[in-house]
C-alpha cells in the first residue's frame, strides 16, 4: 500500500496492488491512512473470501445504472450526491438502518424537503435490492419513509436469544453474545483485531477507518461476560490477529446463510445481525441504563437515535411523574387555601 499526492495541498491518494488508486478524500495522513487500511481490508475480503457484500457502494451504484433501460435522471443526481459520502462502503455496511438514519439526516442538513428525503432513499433501496438479486445481500432492512410510520427496532427476548445461540454453530455463537453483550456494529465488531483489545485494562477500540460514516475511534469497555467471550474466541482460533474467524479466516460478514438457518430454527426468521445491537440496548435500558448512558455505550452520534428504547423503561420517568404531580396538587393546595 502506497500514499501519495497529486498536488502539494490536494488529498492523499493510496495505491493497492496494480490496479486500485482511489483518492483518500483527505488532506490528512492519519486519516488517510485509516481509510486505506478500510479500503485494503474490503478488497481483500472480496479478492480472497469471495465475500460478495464487500463491493463497494459505488461499484454496485454504476452497475445498476448501466444495467437499466431508462434514463434515471433524477437518480444519476442522487447517486453523484451519495458517491461522496459512502461511494467507497461496502454495500454491507451501507445496507444498515443506522447508516440510513445518518443518510436522511444528511439530506434534511441539506435544505431538502421530506418528500426529496424520500425520493434520495428510495434510489439507495433500489440499489440495495439489485445487489440482493446480485447475491451481494441477503436482505435489505426496512427504509421507512417520512409517510410511513417509523417501525420500532426488533429485538429478542431472553428465551428468543438462547433458543437462538442453542442453534449456532460455535464461532457464530460466541460472536452474537458478544454483539448483544458490546452493542458493537457487525462492521466494527468483524474488523475487531487483537492489537486493539486489552484485555487486563478490559478495553477495546475500533479505528476511525472502521466506524460508520468514518467518525472518531471508538473505545469501548469490557464487561467481564465480554473478557469471558474473547478469551474463548482466542481458543477457538488461536492464530491470526482477527477476533472472530472461521476456519482461520476473518468473518466478513456474519449476517449469512449460517446465521439465517439458525435463526429459522430458532423460530426468529428474517433476523438480522444488527438486531442483535438492538437486542443488547433494549435489555439495557429495560435494566434500568439510562439514554445517555446508553448513547455513550452503544457509539451512538445522536441522541435521537437512543430514544427509540425510551418506551422500554417508563419506569425510568416515575420519580419526574411524581414530581409534576406533586406541582399540581401543591397548586391546588394553596389556591384552596387562600
Amino acid at each position: 500500500m502506497h500514499f501519495y499526492r497529486r498536488s502539494a495541498s490536494g488529498p492523499w491518494w493510496v495505491k493497492i496492488g496494480r490496479k486500485t488508486r482511489k483518492s483518500t478524500g483527505t488532506t490528512d495522513r492519519q486519516a488517510a491512512e485509516e481509510f486505506g487500511r478500510a479500503l485494503e481490508q474490503r478488497l481483500w475480503r472480496r479478492d480472497k473470501l469471495g465475500d460478495r457484500s464487500a463491493i463497494s457502494w459505488r461499484e454496485a451504484a454504476d452497475r445498476w445504472l448501466t444495467d437499466s433501460t431508462r434514463e434515471r435522471r433524477r437518480d444519476r443526481e442522487f447517486l453523484a450526491w451519495l458517491d461522496p459520502k459512502i461511494g467507497e462502503e461496502a454495500v454491507s455496511d451501507i445496507a444498515d438502518p443506522d447508516a440510513i438514519e445518518e443518510l436522511r439526516k444528511d439530506g434534511l442538513a441539506e435544505g431538502w424537503s421530506r418528500a426529496t428525503v424520500d425520493r434520495m432513499l428510495r434510489t439507495v433501496r433500489a440499489v440495495l435490492r439489485a445487489c440482493v438479486r446480485w447475491r451481494h445481500l441477503e436482505s435489505v432492512p426496512h427504509i421507512p419513509q417520512y409517510g410511513e410510520d417509523d417501525p420500532e427496532p426488533r429485538f429478542l427476548t431472553k428465551p428468543q436469544f438462547a433458543r437462538l445461540c442453542r442453534e449456532l454453530p460455535p464461532h457464530l455463537n460466541i460472536a452474537a453474545r458478544f454483539a448483544v453483550a458490546t452493542l458493537l456494529r457487525s462492521s466494527a465488531q468483524a474488523g475487531l483485531t487483537w492489537d486493539r483489545v486489552d484485555l487486563k485494562a478490559r478495553r477495546a477500540w475500533v479505528p476511525r477507518g472502521q466506524m460508520k460514516g468514518k467518525r472518531a475511534a471508538f473505545g469501548f469497555v469490557l464487561s467481564p461476560e465480554a473478557v469471558k467471550l474473547l478469551r474463548q474466541a482466542r481458543r477457538l482460533s488461536p492464530t491470526g490477529n482477527h477476533v472472530f474467524q472461521y476456519d482461520g479466516q476473518p468473518i466478513g460478514n456474519f449476517n449469512r446463510g449460517a446465521f439465517q438457518k439458525a435463526a429459522r430454527r430458532a423460530g426468529v426468521p428474517g433476523l438480522r445481525w444488527h438486531d442483535l445491537r438492538h437486542t443488547g440496548a433494549s435489555w439495557a435500558v429495560q435494566c434500568g441504563v439510562t439514554l445517555p448512558e446508553l448513547m455513550v455505550l452503544g457509539g451512538w452520534k445522536s441522541y435521537r437515535m437512543v430514544l427509540r428504547y425510551a418506551h422500554l423503561a417508563p419506569q425510568n420517568a416515575a420519580a419526574a411523574a411524581q414530581v409534576v404531580g406533586t406541582n399540581v396538587a401543591q397548586a391546588l393546595k394553596r389556591k384552596t387555601g387562600s
